[in-house]
């Protein structure tokens, strides 16, 4: 059976049950706050309630909450339901900016901000597959650019009646 076990929220590895009692024997996994979570087990527990292993006498197990989510599991959503892409800011900002940047004349100093910032946007979720924001970033990338060029068309049409 492969044993997980983490002491202190840090995963020390992954075990064997006589491995893992041998390194509960001599100490260098600390039996009162060390976690372990097996396949079967549905949450992390404290080390002494795993079948097999032996807990040496001079400490006994102290109940811990779990300080992990078991190996694998989908991380559970948000009060948000994931369509408020907060840990990606960049592609949030840029989709507020490009919406507001389509306001006449003051929505050109929004507009450039938009696309810069939908740019990074997805930078950023390239570089951090879990973070969200995509939609937002390229909302904030094409509302931008369709803001600056009917700005500047504008502009080359009032500058062109003169």
């Amino acid at each position: 059976m492969q044993i997980h076990v983490a002491v202190h929220g840090q995963e020390l590895g992954v075990f064997e049950r006589e491995a893992l009692n041998a390194r509960l024997a001599d100490g260098t996994i600390p039996a009162d706050t060390a976690v372990a979570w097996y396949e079967g087990c549905p949450n992390w527990i404290p080390i002494g309630e795993v079948p097999g292993i032996r807990i040496p006498a001079a400490t006994s197990p102290v109940p811990t909450p779990p300080p992990l989510p078991p190996p694998g599991a989908a991380s559970s959503g948000d009060g948000t339901g994931g369509l408020i892409p907060y840990k990606n800011p960049k592609a949030l900002t840029a989709y507020y900016l490009g919406i507001f940047g389509l306001f006449p004349f003051v929505g050109f100093l929004l507009a450039v901000p938009a696309l810069i910032l939908g740019i990074l946007g997805l930078q950023a979720r390239q570089q951090n597959p879990l973070i969200k924001g995509v939609v937002h970033a390229w909302v904030g990338i094409i509302l931008g650019t369709i803001s600056i060029s009917y700005h500047l068309l504008g502009l080359t049409a009032m500058l062109v009646t003169r």
